[in-house]
């Protein structure tokens, strides 16, 4: 996300400046009309509506993710639509330089008569510019993406919301947009269905395309999104990094300093055992002494084994293991991907990594142990999860770890046990 340009910069490929959208909810309006056209001038201007998005301005570039987030009521669907083009501003200008595409209202534009299967190729000739035999040829991807199965020739009429909103998405893949504006409606459908999108969205940035996020699922726009603007009452709150907006956003809404520490954590953060669906998953985080105990304290200086198993039925996952303090500042991280440490497949889609600490050289302190659950290609993380542990031992003075606790420290990572 780069700031509005400036003569002979490279131009963005979508700019607001002072964005505004102002709402006429003033009662009297008929009563105006009534009373003849001279009523306007002598209407009162505090009683002429309210301004549900004003004086924002930001500008994006090709492969940018930007989520938008804030309470209901602060501006962030009005300020979409218009980003989107299916809503006019009041003041202020929007220039787009590419094509986008809006998951806003998806199958607004549907005819309840007719089938899934002519929605679809009808959107297909008037959006993607189609000629009817090719939308008739391509109208099989909307039926493999949607997977309505015989209700895809059926009048959408008696479509679900949720089946309407899966035929409007697998519509949406097949055109050829820039930029994407989308307000949570990826969460709709069953598990297959939300990992085909993920898997879509997955492509589509990848390919260089532009995501306009809004959601309330704030570990959603951290995994997805570079940027993220908390808009309240209409105006922008504040933006840049995701972390440092969502941590203002969270203590805003009366979170405790715990509450800040604790969130947001990378990717979707849960329990250690609540089930998410997503497509890497973390599903047991351990730590163990030497005996395959569970344990929560730990003597400074002794053997120590973390166990992470991650269901991942989409591909091989990689896992990053990390310690920080409680107060989290950072002591160690490894990613699976080093040393060719690759997590063993234990059953069906279940992968298993572990880690073996040897002479556990951290000062007495308590600490939290993290595992995150990252893509085949270690680029996109998707899930988190954490435990605490303290360790026991002789006070120290100062300092994150005590080194050469004994000669023989090491850390390895190790295979699951056969």
């Amino acid at each position: 996300m780069t700031a509005a340009h400036g003569p002979g910069e490279k131009r963005p490929i979508l700019c607001a400046r002072n964005l505004g959208k102002h709402y006429s909810l003033s009662r009297s309006r008929l009563r105006r009309l009534w009373r003849g056209p001279n009523a306007a001038s002598r209407a009162a201007p505090h009683d002429e509506g309210l301004w549900a998005v004003r004086d924002v301005s930001l500008a994006l570039d090709r492969g940018d993710a930007i989520g938008v987030i804030g309470a209901n009521g602060g501006g962030k669907s009005t300020l979409l639509r218009l980003l989107a083009g299916t809503a006019r501003p009041s003041e202020g200008t929007i220039e787009w330089g590419a094509s986008v595409a809006s998951l806003l209202d998806l199958g607004v534009g549907f005819h309840p008569l007719e089938t899934g299967r002519e929605n679809a190729e009808t959107a297909l000739i008037l959006q993607a510019g189609m000629s009817r035999r090719e939308a008739r040829q391509r109208v099989a991807e909307v039926a493999a993406f949607a997977d309505l199965r015989d209700f895809f020739d059926r009048p959408i009429r008696i479509y679900s919301d949720g089946m309407r909103l899966r035929l409007g998405f697998a519509v949406i893949t097949l055109l050829s947009a820039d930029v994407l504006v989308t307000d949570e409606i990826l969460a709709v459908g069953d598990q297959g269905f939300q990992r085909r999108c993920e898997a879509w969205l997955d492509r589509f940035m990848g390919n260089g395309g532009t995501l306009i996020l809004c959601s309330h699922d704030l570990s959603q726009v951290q995994r997805l999104c570079s940027h993220a603007l908390w808009m309240s009452g209409g105006r922008a709150r504040a933006s840049g990094d995701p972390r440092a907006v969502i941590r203002a956003y969270r203590q805003s809404l009366g979170g405790s300093d715990d509450d800040a520490l604790d969130q947001p954590l990378p990717g979707r953060a849960h329990a250690i055992g609540e089930v998410t669906n997503l497509p890497f998953e973390v599903v047991a985080l351990a730590l163990q002494d030497e005996t395959g105990r569970d344990v929560t304290s730990v003597s400074e200086g002794a053997t120590v084994l973390v166990t992470v198993d991650v269901h991942a039925p989409a591909a091989v996952p990689q896992v990053f293991i990390g310690i920080t303090r409680a107060d989290l500042t950072p002591i160690y991280g490894l990613a699976s991907d080093m040393d060719g440490a690759v997590p063993q497949r234990i059953d069906g889609d279940r992968y298993r990594f572990r880690l073996r600490f040897s002479d556990l050289p951290l000062v007495p302190e308590r600490y939290r142990l993290r595992a995150h659950a990252m893509d085949e290609t270690g680029t996109r993380l998707y899930d988190t999860v954490e435990l605490t542990f303290d360790v026991t031992g002789r006070p120290c003075d100062g300092g994150l770890v005590r080194p050469h606790v004994r000669r023989s420290s090491s850390i390895d990572a190790i295979s699951p046990p056969s």
